[in-house]
């Protein structure tokens, strides 16, 4: 988990194709996006973990997405009917700053509609291998080069947050302590690590450069494929079933209002 997002498990969400997945996630954020009501949001944030889970998927992986979120979340709700002022009953109401029920549901929908996008956005990730990524979006059209990039950065994340870890248990252990001091002086402390960081990610790059020129990456003959990936009659199934879901789901919004309020 520390390095890889992928989870090497045998779920129906590993045997699809990428782009099949990718269509799931496309249209799971166009519900996301045109539902309003907490209520609905929290009933898709619902079905992106079931859908999850019902792949294989580690709960620690979920959770690991949610402690990530953690903070966002709270802030969001936090701050949110600070901002939103939407008429209704007030909850709190101390000089200028009132905070009403409505307020309060816009910034819990709010806070739902980013896990979901994340939780989303890694349905893909902990459900498919990196070169399969990387040939599904070449076969949508995307250069190879581009496609590997993207791969390799979205397969570099959990591995730099390693590192910062590693580098802050390091320094602790020296007696380092950043919490110490105010604001500036918590800013200075983390100086050490970001001069770390810095070293570590210079050092990845010169191994990962070689690595890629060894592969013949840049060469200008054409790249050929040892496992190339086709539409199966699953990933028809799951396309289909995702594309009239995610219609019927939008023309019940828009046409009757289901999940238009808060």
């Amino acid at each position: 988990m520390l390095f890889d997002l992928y989870a090497p498990t045998e779920g129906w969400l590993h045997r699809l194709d990428p782009r099949t997945k990718l269509a799931m996630v496309l249209a799971g954020a166009a519900l996301l996006v045109a539902m309003d009501s907490a209520a609905a949001l929290g009933l898709v944030l619902l079905g992106v973990h079931l859908l999850l889970l019902s792949s294989r998927v580690p709960w620690r992986q979920i959770a690991w997405v949610w402690r990530q979120l953690a903070r966002v979340v709270i802030i969001i709700v936090a701050v949110w009917p600070l901002f939103a002022r939407l008429p209704g009953p007030a909850l709190l109401a101390v000089g200028p700053l009132v905070v009403t029920l409505p307020s309060v549901l816009a910034g819990v929908a709010t806070a739902l509609r980013v896990v979901g996008m994340s939780l989303l956005f890694f349905v893909i990730l902990f459900t498919t291998r990196q070169d399969a990524l990387v040939r599904g979006l070449v076969k949508l059209g995307l250069p190879f080069e581009a496609g590997l990039t993207l791969a390799i950065a979205l397969r570099y994340i959990p591995t730099l947050t390693h590192t910062v870890e590693q580098i802050q248990e390091a320094q602790a252990a020296r007696g380092w302590q950043v919490e110490r001091g105010d604001v500036l002086g918590r800013l200075r402390g983390m100086i050490p690590v970001f001069v770390a960081l810095i070293i570590s990610v210079l050092r990845l790059s010169d191994t990962l450069g070689m690595a890629l020129a060894v592969r013949g990456v840049g060469s200008s003959q054409p790249r050929t494929v040892w496992r190339d990936i086709r539409f199966g009659p699953w990933d028809w199934l799951a396309l289909t079933v995702t594309i009239a879901g995610a219609a019927g789901l939008l023309y019940a919004r828009f046409a009757w209002g289901v999940g238009a309020g808060l």
